[in-house]
């Protein structure tokens, strides 16, 4: 798509002027991402105008508005546009489209996936985007816009949003947004490929953006919205959450073990006997991923059958992907009670606790010298209310760390696990 510049007229300068100036005022935490997204034009600060948008688009890095159609708009909804499309930049939404449509799917965290549309993608990004700027009174919500909470709510995923309007479109004959750069069915912008703006390459334009650069100026936006007590506790959440990720402690322990161990891969000679009972044809793992792994589990009477059934219902999983050679399963409160030793994640089920006294850590480590195991990894489940060992250890550590207890501990990785 090719965007044409167009000069502004003495009137549309002065209601840009307005508008730039507003949503400073009232919305602070957008202000260096809106410095970021104008380009100097004359000695002034100036969005891209262009005729060849319908009314306002972002190609991720700028802001692209129709002059005669965009300050048609009241201030109040001009400011809602504006930051409209400039939380479609923060949250990183062109690139994310982009790829979407290059691999012709959507994709769900649960495996699922529909085919790619990016006219729906554009509109379920915009429900949520708007409920957003709803629920924190950023300018007048314009009507021409998309907005329903049965949809998608500040809450929701646009992912959640594009499986709602997707089996809308099919239960309505597979009429919808099509796959072209347009608004769709309603809305007031357009997603359009990173880099049009300047009629760049989109996969190069993509790779471009620095999310590191991204990161320090909604870092110095937040900042700045503080200082002038601006800040929605709602907008502190979001914005927080991209300058530090919130990550669950089921993928931070995956991704410890990733780091540490890896995985292997997968045999088609061989199916998996765990699926092919149910007439499932998948793969086998192909031998082993790492060597042995010992799960320490404190049994103290703190740790109970809920914590012992969530940490193991991850563990399956993780184990599964890292195949470990064997898995010793260490019951110890102030000391070892018992040892299962299983080779396969399958096998932990119906596993009794051994133990329900005090606590001290230094049993397990002990065991492992004393039966000379050298494991990849020792996984530990605790509260941390005990003693550790004094050495530290040749092997990797990673306490499975109940969340709620502030314990220090003085070596290894902590993974934080909320039991609710």
């Amino acid at each position: 798509m090719t965007i044409n510049p167009v000069k502004l007229s003495d009137v549309h300068k002065r209601k840009w002027t307005e508008t730039r100036s507003a949503v400073l005022w009232r919305c602070p935490a957008f202000t260096h991402i809106l410095f970021s997204m104008l380009n100097p034009t004359n000695n002034e600060l100036a969005a891209v105008f262009s005729d060849s948008v319908p009314i306002a688009a972002t190609d991720g890095k700028n802001l692209i508005l129709n002059p005669d159609k965009f300050f048609a708009f009241s201030l109040d909804e001009r400011v809602f546009i504006v930051a409209h499309e400039i939380l479609h930049c923060i949250l990183n939404h062109n690139i994310i489209a982009y790829h979407m449509k290059k691999s012709g799917k959507c994709k769900f965290p649960d495996g699922t996936d529909l085919d790619y549309d990016h006219g729906i993608m554009n509109q379920a990004m915009d429900y949520v985007i708007n409920d957003i700027l709803v629920h924190d009174k950023i300018g007048s919500f314009p009507t021409c816009g998309l907005h329903d909470p049965n949809i998608a709510t500040k809450d929701d995923s646009f992912l959640d949003a594009y499986r709602k309007l997707y089996q809308q479109q099919q239960s309505n004959g597979g009429k919808g947004g099509g796959q072209g750069q347009g608004q769709g069915q309603g809305g007031f912008d357009q997603l359009l490929d990173p880099g049009a703006a300047q009629g760049q390459d989109p996969g190069q334009a993509a790779q471009g953006r620095s999310q590191a650069a991204w990161d320090t100026a909604v870092a110095a936006a937040l900042a700045s919205a503080k200082a002038m007590g601006k800040l929605s506790a709602n907008l502190e959440r979001l914005l927080g959450e991209i300058v530090n990720p919130q990550v669950s402690w089921q993928d931070h322990i995956r991704g410890l073990f990733a780091r540490k161990i890896g995985a292997g891969g997968y045999d088609w000679r061989k199916p998996d006997r765990r699926l092919i009972v149910r007439n499932i044809y998948s793969p086998a793992r192909a031998g082993n991923g790492c060597g042995p792994i010992v799960v320490g589990v404190d049994t103290s009477g703190s740790i109970g059958q809920n914590t012992l059934d969530v940490f193991f219902g991850e563990m399956r999983g993780i184990i599964d992907d890292v195949r470990p050679s064997e898995i010793h399963i260490v019951w110890c409160d102030s000391k070892v009670h018992h040892v299962d030793t299983v080779e396969d994640s399958q096998d932990i089920d119906g596993l009794k606790a051994h133990g329900g006294g005090g606590t001290a850590f230094a049993p397990v480590f002990e065991w492992i010298d004393e039966n000379n195991v050298t494991p990849d990894a020792l996984v530990y489940l605790t509260d941390g209310l005990g003693s550790f060992p004094k050495d530290i250890p040749a092997y990797p550590v990673i306490w499975g760390a109940i969340k709620g207890y502030g314990v220090k501990y003085p070596f290894g990785d902590v993974v934080e696990i909320e039991i609710k």
